[in-house]
């Protein structure tokens, strides 16, 4: 009966969490970039990369429903940003993804394989080399929350996620390239370089950070491209942005298998013991 409960619970789970994610179908779908390079001695991360529906880091997530998956959601907890390369933000995540500078003597930087699993976390496919902080997956998810909110050996910075940045009727996706810039002994600049949209009919337009967003973009797709550039170094909280990603599904399948599947065995007890 076990596997069979769990086997029903994941059925139940996945259509579950793929009627949420497509929510709302007419929102674009968004990515970013960095050029250049973390602040000096330091290696860049986004955390949290994944999180409840509610934004919450996966150390304030209750694990206890789905203990299997446990030993997992430290390596989907963040991820590394390397340069150049495309990345996403998951929708859930809105609130609370930030970008944070680790010091490389704390944090050296490591690599795995990635697998299956990781192509939901920002590798590209299985089996390429995904960057990892050895030092950082040492580290407790739950003690991750102070960790990233108050040590100071971390810099920070003022930087906010806006997912739609202007897009009006038509865009499908917001892609934008963002710039790494001096700040701080506490922190580091934030700036959006351009915004790439692009248009249900395939085309697309590349926006610099300031100019008018609408110019040959449609309807309502003039607003200031540069919502979102960083307000400057050494700043602590406040709201992040979503994009089209699988990683969350993937937390939100462990914690409602485990939910549909408890429920499931504990029906299965009863009905035994009743019997």
């Amino acid at each position: 009966m076990p596997r069979i409960a769990i086997a029903i619970s994941i059925l139940l789970a996945a259509s579950a969490v793929s009627s949420a994610a497509h929510a709302d179908p007419s929102a674009p779908a968004y990515s970013y970039e960095i050029e250049g390079a973390a602040p000096p001695g330091t290696v860049l991360v986004v955390w949290p990369r994944a999180c409840s529906a509610s934004g919450e880091p996966l150390g304030n997530v209750d694990l206890a429903l789905n203990p299997d998956w446990a030993s997992r959601m430290n390596d989907v907890d963040y991820e590394v940003i390397v340069k150049g390369t495309s990345h996403v933000v998951p929708e859930p995540c809105a609130k609370t993804a930030r970008f944070y500078a680790l010091p490389t003597d704390a944090f050296p930087l490591g690599a795995r394989t990635a697998t299956a699993d990781d192509v939901s976390i920002g590798a590209a496919e299985a089996g390429v080399e995904l960057p990892i902080l050895p030092a950082l997956d040492a580290v407790d998810r739950k003690k991750r929350i102070e960790l990233f909110e108050k040590d100071p050996r971390l810099l920070r910075t003022a930087f906010r996620f806006d997912t739609v940045k202007g897009a009006g009727a038509g865009v499908v996706a917001v892609h934008e390239v963002l710039a790494v810039e001096a700040g701080d002994a506490a922190g580091f600049g934030v700036r959006t370089v351009r915004v790439v949209y692009t248009y249900e009919d395939g085309g697309s337009a590349s926006v610099g950070a300031g100019a008018d967003a609408g110019a040959g973009a449609g309807a309502d797709a003039g607003a200031d491209a540069s919502a979102g550039a960083d307000a400057g170094a050494g700043a602590g909280a406040g709201a992040g942005g979503g994009g089209h990603d699988l990683g969350t599904r993937w937390v939100l399948l462990a914690a409602l298998g485990g939910l549909v599947a408890g429920g499931l065995l504990a029906f299965s007890r009863k009905k035994r013991e009743g019997g």
